[in-house]
């Protein structure tokens, strides 16, 4: 009888071990398979979140060539109003104290503003008791129409540079994805 008992209790005790040995497999595989499903989904981010770096990277990189074209574009467009500035004074003459209507349409220009219609917005030619403007004046007269001109030019440039980098970052953030 004990021999009897101990094989049953034997007998049970495998059975108990191969059920547990069974569910064990069948748990590490479940666990196999749902870390295999989180591993291929983090892949799967890596790649998307890789992809839309590359996106961004390259959408970055033609805003800064973009720019860098520009800026050559309004330093050569620049430095050509800034050679006109001898000639624009010189064409005014000596009856303006200050800018005449060819200085004031190269300030214009010099400061980004169109110059589409050349008459638009400008004094009349009338000189009235202007007096020589080549005449020695005092500091309190104000600046002549050359340093006028050339303060117009930098700040000019100055700001139409601003301007064009914020509208190269406007147009980055516009083509990022919606945040």
């Amino acid at each position: 009888i004990g021999t009897a008992g101990y094989a049953v209790d034997r007998h049970g005790y495998q059975r108990a071990a191969n059920l547990y040995t069974g569910q064990l497999a069948t748990a590490e595989a479940g666990h196999s398979r749902a870390l295999l499903r989180l591993t291929e989904q983090r892949l799967t981010e890596q790649a998307t979140a890789q992809a839309e770096y590359q996106r961004l990277n390259q959408l970055a990189h033609q805003v800064g060539v973009k720019l860098l074209q520009t800026r050559g574009q309004l330093a050569i467009a620049q430095r050509q109003l800034k050679q006109r500035i001898p000639h624009v004074t010189h064409s005014d003459g000596p009856r303006f104290t200050g800018l005449g209507p060819d200085s004031l349409r190269l300030y214009q220009q010099l400061l980004g503003y169109s110059a589409a219609d050349p008459n638009a917005d400008l004094p009349s030619a009338d000189t009235g008791n202007a007096g020589e403007a080549a005449a020695p004046t005092g500091a309190a007269a104000g600046l002549p129409p050359d340093d006028l001109l050339k303060h117009a030019a930098d700040y000019g440039a100055w700001c139409q540079q601003l301007d064009q980098q914020l509208n190269s970052y406007i147009s980055l953030h516009q083509q990022a994805p919606g945040e």
